[in-house]
């Protein structure tokens, strides 16, 4: 018995796809990069759309997400015998978490970073984000020294400068001075508004 009839093949699978329901999340300020494939389609045969959304190259794309709260992220295909393959994916779009303010390197966990007068003088005041799943590189551009007693100075760059020094030098021993107001931005994107930076205490130890 003669048979004419045409079928459509796929690869045979390597691997299997495992995803978290809940975690489609898309960072607003950075670029998220996402795969985007369909099983047994060659990538140049597979087209994506959604907002903020560029192919980098192959199936690897990168996600810079604008305003709102969430983006659709679409993609198809056409297998070789016609058929049109489309899926769509939402995620949910957040905001960088609020970064922790930091004096050479230390947050103080919670309390007062414990310091020599001498070592705050010529400490390099910082910001991180503390468990967050992009190593992104902050960038101190300015602060308010406050010691007990004394006037609040504000202060340009990420360092002390004459007159917050000078101020420390009249503080008592033990004094907690506070770093507050702690203005910083990403490197490479200093465009983007970060949240308000939590303050660092700091205990003068002499």
């Amino acid at each position: 018995v003669e048979v004419n009839q045409s079928f459509t093949t796929i690869s045979r699978p390597t691997d299997a796809v495992i995803s978290a329901d809940k975690m489609n999340v898309v960072y607003r300020g950075v670029d998220n990069p996402l795969t985007i494939a369909i099983p047994g389609l060659p990538d140049n045969s597979v087209t994506a759309s959604g907002t903020g959304l560029s192919r980098v190259s192959g199936s690897k794309y990168v996600m810079r997400p604008g305003s709102g709260r969430e983006v659709v992220i679409r993609a198809s295909g056409t297998t070789p015998d016609g058929v049109t393959v489309s899926s769509q994916v939402p995620f949910r779009i957040k905001d960088i978490p609020r970064p922790t303010g930091t004096v050479r390197g230390e947050d103080g966990n919670g309390g007062a970073v414990r310091i020599e007068r001498q070592g705050l003088e010529i400490s390099t005041i910082g910001a991180v984000l503390q468990d967050f799943d992009f190593d992104l590189n902050l960038q101190v551009t300015g602060f308010s020294f406050r010691v007990p007693g004394q006037p609040t100075i504000n202060v340009q760059g990420n360092k002390l400068n004459q007159q917050a020094r000078q101020a420390l030098q009249r503080a008592p021993r033990g004094s907690v001075v506070q770093i507050i107001d702690i203005k910083a931005s990403i490197v490479g994107n200093s465009s983007y508004r970060l949240p308000r930076i939590s303050p660092v205490m700091v205990e003068l130890t002499n």
